[in-house]
C-alpha cells in the first residue's frame, strides 16, 4: 500500500506533538493526542478560512469535552511542495487556556 502524503504528514505531526497518531479508519476527527493537546492534521490544496474556523471549533469542543480539558489545535499544511510551512491554529479560547485561563 503507498504512503500518502497526508498519513506522512500526521506522523510528522504525531512526532512534533511527542504523541499518538490514530489511524483514519477510526473515523473521529481527532488525528493526533497527546496528555495534554487533541489535533486534527490537514494536508490540503486549499481550503476556505470558514472551514479552518470550523475545524478549529470542532478541535476546542473535543479539547473542553475530554475529562481532563486538552488544547485543541488545527494543524494545516497546504500541498504545494516541501517548503510549504505547517501552520498550527487554535483558537483565542484554547491560547487563553493554553496560558492558564487568564485575560489577554
Amino acid at each position: 500500500m503507498p504512503d500518502r502524503p497526508w498519513k506522512a504528514e500526521e506522523r510528522q505531526v504525531a512526532a512534533l506533538f511527542g504523541g499518538t497518531r490514530f489511524p483514519a479508519n477510526t473515523g473521529g476527527p481527532v488525528d493526533v493526542e497527546t496528555d495534554g493537546f487533541v489535533v486534527q492534521v490537514k494536508h490540503v490544496k486549499r481550503m476556505a478560512l470558514a472551514e479552518l474556523e470550523a475545524l478549529a471549533l470542532e478541535i476546542e469542543r473535543i479539547g473542553f469535552q475530554k475529562p481532563v480539558p486538552k488544547i485543541g489545535v488545527v494543524s494545516i499544511k497546504r500541498r504545494a511542495g516541501k517548503k510549504t510551512p505547517r501552520l498550527l491554529i487554535l483558537t483565542e479560547a484554547m491560547w487563553r487556556e493554553l496560558h492558564g485561563g487568564g485575560g489577554a
